[in-house]
């Protein structure tokens, strides 16, 4: 039998078991490197590596990380996380409330994928940092987001996944939006 107890402890835990999601496009590190030093790219190359998972109740989400040239730091990159649903014409619209009581799963799956990408990539980068910026809901009158529900959400899970990765990350919080940096 499951207790309120064990379900309240999962959720403050964030080890809600994540959906299963796939690489869709976008470059490899190896590939990225490669691309960083040509020429046709003085300014500095970008890309985007995109992820697809359905829910349980068949909500489908992208998850878009866009990469960046860090300028600042010998082989540095920054990245900004962004998600989306699929829409009724089979296209990406910006993250939106679904009311489908699926955002612990769902957030288990980004960060997840989040996770992921930042150990595979900071084997052969300088992540210097990784932007997420929660959207306004609706029904919020706070003016920085990071203060509402769904940003309070976004900081409980990527604050509990820090130990799963490669080196020491922290979170810093800005009006409106997180960024996770490296500790050095």
């Amino acid at each position: 039998m499951i207790k309120l107890k064990d379900i309240l402890r999962e959720i403050g835990e964030a080890n809600i078991a994540p959906f299963n999601w796939t690489k869709t496009s976008g470059d490899s590190p190896q590939q990225f490197k490669e691309k960083m030093g040509m020429e046709v790219f003085e300014d500095g190359y970008d890309t985007i590596i995109t992820y697809k998972f359905t829910t349980d109740k068949g909500t489908q989400y992208g998850v878009d990380l866009q990469i960046e040239e860090d300028k600042e730091w010998e082989k540095g990159i920054e990245c900004e996380i962004d998600f989306s649903i699929k829409g009724g014409e089979g296209r990406y619209l910006p993250m939106d409330s679904t009311n489908m009581h699926e955002q612990y799963a769902v957030m288990s799956t980004i960060t997840d994928i989040l996770v992921t990408w930042v150990n595979e990539w900071d084997k052969e980068f300088y992540i210097s940092k990784i932007k997420i910026d929660p959207i306004k809901d609706d029904e919020d009158d706070y003016s920085d987001r990071t203060q509402n529900k769904r940003g309070k959400l976004y900081y409980a899970f990527m604050k509990k996944q820090l130990h799963r990765l490669n080196k020491e990350y922290y979170i810093n919080v800005f009006d409106n939006h997180f960024e996770i940096s490296p500790k050095s």
